[in-house]
């Protein structure tokens, strides 16, 4: 369940239920479930920028992240959304 307005312009609203894909396997620009620093999880735009990692959110108000390849896991990516009224 997505807690947050970061992925809003994606259409991913605070509530949804994302299905997500297990495993490391994405490519460019997806949208992905990572793991930083082993301690918070987040869904976010997945991007390679030089030898860093950015997630990159889907609201203005919030900064793209670059980060070190080796503090971010990939756990999954999404595949689904599942929203109620």
């Amino acid at each position: 369940e997505v807690a947050g307005d970061s992925m809003i312009n994606a259409g991913i609203l605070d509530g949804d239920t994302v299905v997500i894909q297990d495993g490391p396997d994405h490519q460019p620009g997806e949208i992905v479930v990572a793991l930083v620093d082993r301690e918070e999880v987040t869904l976010k735009f997945l991007h390679q920028q030089g030898a860093m990692v950015a997630l990159e959110a889907a609201n203005p108000r919030y900064e793209t992240r670059l980060l070190e390849p080796d503090r971010v896991q990939v756990q999954g990516r999404l595949v689904g959304l599942i929203r109620h009224y």
